[in-house]
């Protein structure tokens, strides 16, 4: 089945999926891991990000774990 991107969720400025990525500002990547679907960066604080490869509704989708700054 075909998507239509109008229907794919919009952010308020309808530009996408709005992350701010400002808390990524001058961490220090202590590690990164990666496998198949999932990306792992850990950060010299302990704090990590996940990425994931997924599929939505037959559509390639990412998400981010955290989304939003800790």
């Amino acid at each position: 089945m075909k998507r239509d991107p109008a229907d794919a969720p919009q952010s308020p400025t309808g530009e996408g999926c709005g992350i701010d990525w400002a808390w990524l500002v001058g961490r220090q990547v202590l590690a990164a891991h990666s496998d198949l679907d999932t990306f792992v960066l850990t950060f010299a604080d302990g704090q990590t990000l996940t990425i994931r490869a997924a599929l939505y509704q037959g559509a390639p989708f990412l998400s981010f774990t955290p989304w939003q700054g800790p």
